[in-house]
């Protein structure tokens, strides 16, 4: 595996149009031995510059790896490894002797005095004056998080040197690697974003942002994007229900990605997994832990907007290693449109290997109106396997990262191509045998990633705090194809819910809901006169007793029905 949560970005963009790419290499099927790789693809001559890539550390273990690229094609892999008699690994950053040689010198952070401590996995970005930002987490004892900045020194155009200056900063703990940073391309902006590390088990897990105006040289204070309510435990010692108990009832994961878009805002897309489940049923229980959603926030609106939903069971034994149904978002900004587009990770529902591990697919989503609405994702990589499918011909995608920049309508992305899915050989737990896999690069252009239908706006917060006021159709480019009624955002619900529904053409409306008896119990839309284009109605269910209700939408004759549960 490439990462073991936030995945920064293994693939980069110069000015010229050259593709950077970064990727573990274990030379052995026990990954004794491995080393960083990087490659370049050539857009003139449409091949790599390097036959299957180049070793770019110097070490005997080093992974991990991002890239970081200057304008002029300077390549600048970040990774982690064992050098210069070190007995544990050290972030470490190579600068190559000339733009796309592949000549690299590589230089450890300079590590706290008398302190041999593992500062690694590390995750970086370049910013407008060509200096290096890199956060990265410690290995064992306190687990905590570091921020470090260098400065490259160039000879006559030649790159000699990686100057660290005062080498690690402490930084806010954060939940095991999860950081990620971004500089703006048009600012002396640097973001840093990254999960909270509960203080006890059920504290409020949130996504932080800190975010300095001055490339790093001072930083504002943390802002807690997420809010999310601690967990009453003593409301559940009491017998209390879960929804009740546990507030706010999705909580991030494990991973996050954070880009500026052009105006200086940030972004932040992270992953959530719920605190209790249902299913397609409407059946109820505590701690769905693999059901998952990936969400976007914005600094210019502070909303939240909902991206992926993929709250379904799976048929696989289990998913793995710190795997959720979705999981690994990947930001990138189109420079041309100012689109932002975003890749994760979704798993197969009922394609698994004959080990039990589910298959990964590539997906992606785009947003035209600045993250306020987004587009129902697209499978891109679209490779369906079979329940069983024979260990070691696995059509699985995985490490999923994309270019930090859009150019000329294509987005540039990599991927890992898993033959024996599972995210672990390690002999404690290991997940299938190991195995040769492909590193893939992709160009997908952007018309591949349709723009419409858009996902409902549903709230993140149990409070529905930073709830997006504007409908879908405020701001969607083109118009639905044909009617069509979704599933309501949460259900189970209490006492709030959301219903998204698309007409193709304008049409007298009527939107009710209905007990199980057949009793109307609210009319949200009376004979409303509707424009064509993606519509949202907010049910308040304060009154009602929990249970099962319909609600069923007539537009100009043409009916469609679907059940919600109403949970107390």
């Amino acid at each position: 595996y490439q990462t073991n949560g936030t995945h920064g970005k293994q693939i980069n963009l110069d000015e010229l149009g050259y593709v950077h790419q970064v990727w573990t290499n274990g030379l052995d099927d026990a990954i004794a031995e491995r080393h960083v790789f990087y490659n370049v693809w050539d857009p003139t001559a449409q091949a790599n510059l390097f036959t299957g890539g180049v070793q770019c550390d110097a070490s005997t273990r080093a992974g991990f790896a991002n890239v970081i690229v200057k304008p002029d094609g300077f390549g600048f892999p970040i990774f982690h490894e064992i050098a210069g008699g070190n007995s544990g690994p050290h972030s470490a950053a190579a600068i190559d002797f000339l733009p796309l040689t592949g000549a690299f010198t590589g230089f450890d952070v300079v590590p706290f005095v008398g302190a041999d401590l593992q500062i690694i996995w590390p995750h970086g970005d370049m910013d407008i004056n060509g200096d290096i930002h890199m956060m990265s987490t410690e290995s064992g004892g306190a687990s905590g998080d570091y921020y470090s900045k260098a400065h490259p020194i160039y000879d006559s155009g030649f790159g000699l040197e990686i100057q660290w200056g005062d080498g690690f900063m402490e930084w806010p703990a954060g939940s095991f690697i999860t950081n990620d940073v971004t500089c703006s391309r048009n600012s002396e902006r640097v973001a840093v974003a990254w999960i909270a590390d509960p203080v006890v088990e059920n504290d409020g897990t949130n996504v932080m942002l800190r975010i300095s105006e001055d490339a790093g040289e001072n930083w504002g204070e943390p802002i807690n994007v997420t809010g999310c309510i601690p967990i009453d435990t003593n409301c559940l010692a009491a017998g209390g229900d879960w929804i009740t108990c546990n507030q706010d009832t999705l909580r991030p994961w494990l991973d996050l990605s954070v880009i500026f878009d052009d105006d200086g805002y940030a972004h932040v897309a992270f992953t959530a997994h719920g605190w209790y489940y249902y299913d397609e049923t409407g059946a109820v229980g505590p701690n769905g832990y693999v059901y998952s959603s990936i969400w976007h926030w914005g600094e210019e609106r502070e909303e939240f907007n909902i991206m992926n939903l993929a709250f379904f069971a799976n048929d696989s034994v289990a998913l793995g290693v710190n795997n959720l149904m979705c999981d690994r978002p990947n930001l990138a900004i189109d420079t041309t449109t100012g689109n932002l587009y975003c890749s994760f990770r979704q798993f197969d529902q009922h394609a698994y290997s004959d080990q039990g591990f589910p298959m990964g697919e590539f997906y992606m989503t785009v947003s035209t109106d600045n993250g306020n609405t987004w587009a129902v994702p697209t499978n891109v990589s679209n490779t369906p396997g079979e329940p069983g499918q024979v260990t070691g011909n696995d059509p699985s995608e995985r490490d999923i990262t994309i270019a930090k920049y859009v150019t000329n309508g294509v987005i540039h992305a990599q991927y890992q191509h898993d033959y024996a899915a599972g995210s672990n050989v390690a002999a404690s737990g290991a997940e299938g045998p190991a195995s040769l896999n492909d590193i893939i690069y992709m160009r997908v252009p952007v018309s591949d990633i349709p723009t419409t239908p858009v996902m409902a706006q549903y709230p993140f917060r149990f409070d529905s705090t930073g709830f997006p006021t504007g409908s879908a159709a405020d701001s969607r480019v083109e118009t639905p194809s044909e009617f069509a009624l979704y599933q309501n955002y949460p259900n189970p619900f209490n006492p709030n819910t959301a219903i998204q529904f698309d007409l193709a053409r304008s049409a007298t409306v009527t939107l009710k809901v209905f007990d199980v008896t057949g009793r109307e119990v609210r009319s949200l839309l009376a004979d409303k006169s509707l424009n064509a284009g993606a519509h949202v109605a907010n049910f308040d269910a304060t009154g009602l007793s929990s249970g099962v209700y319909f609600y069923r939408l007539d537009a100009n004759g043409v009916t469609a029905t679907k059940k919600m549960v109403l949970m107390k």
